[in-house]
Order: C-alpha cells, then structure tokens, then sequence
C-alpha cells in the first residue's frame, strides 16, 4: 500500500487554515496609479487627502484640499488618532516610499479604507494635475 502524502486530519488543518484566513479582515490599503488616486478623490463622499512629506516638500505645493502630518515627525501617530478613522484616507508623499509606510501605519491604526499614491507627487504632476500652495 502507498502511503498517502496527507493524513485526513492532515488535509482538515490545511483546509480549515484557509478557512479561517479567508475570514480575516480585507486588505485596507490599496497602492493605486495617479490617474486612480484623482478619479477616487473626486468621486469619494469628503475624501481625506493626506500628505505625509516634510514642511520643506510641501512647500512646493499640494494635492488640492490635502492636509499635512510629517511622517517622519515624533508626534505622527498621536496626529493620527486624531483624524476620522471612518473616511477614507487618500495617502501621499513624493515618491510613494513613505505614504506606502504611512498608509500600514494608517491601517494598524484602524483606518478601514487607505488608497497610496504609487509614485507620490511626482507621478500626479508628470500627469499634470492641479498642484496648489498649501494652506495648513
């Protein structure tokens, strides 16, 4: 007799493993292109348009109705817990390195709905989207 490669309670582990992990929560940030991030802006119900780089970068300018908390800043996460945790949080810095970093901190902070800029800024500007002086 050949011997089999999985137990039947082998194959029940395995089986109730993906059980249980297609039961977990969904994956609440999304790396999403310029053109996506600007179409999910202006269709979302009072979007949060996040910019996470330093004053000195932002002093270049912004998305339009973005706000800023540095990443980098000491007091990033406390910032954080202050904003709404049920909109959705469109999540930004230059180059997509450190929204990407910002958004799963933005997640394990219990941000249900996070989008991140693949490419940050720079991609939405060689789109040549609306770039303003930021007010905050």
């Amino acid at each position: 007799m050949k011997k089999r490669l999985f137990s039947k309670i082998d194959y029940w582990i395995v089986a109730i493993f993906f059980v249980l992990a297609s039961c977990s929560n969904p994956q609440s940030v999304k790396n999403i292109n310029s053109d996506e991030f600007k179409k999910l802006i202006e269709t979302s119900n009072a979007p949060l348009v996040l910019d996470v780089r330093t004053d000195t970068e932002v002093a270049t300018g912004v998305i339009p109705d973005a706000i800023q908390i540095d990443y980098t800043a000491d007091n990033f996460e406390q910032k954080i817990a202050q904003l709404d945790k049920n909109k959705t949080v469109f999540v930004y810095c230059a180059s997509g390195g450190r929204s990407a970093a910002a958004a799963n901190v933005l997640a394990g902070n219990g941000f249900k709905h996070v989008y991140n800029l693949e490419g940050g800024i720079d991609a939405w500007k060689e789109k040549g989207f609306s770039v303003v002086k930021n007010n905050n």
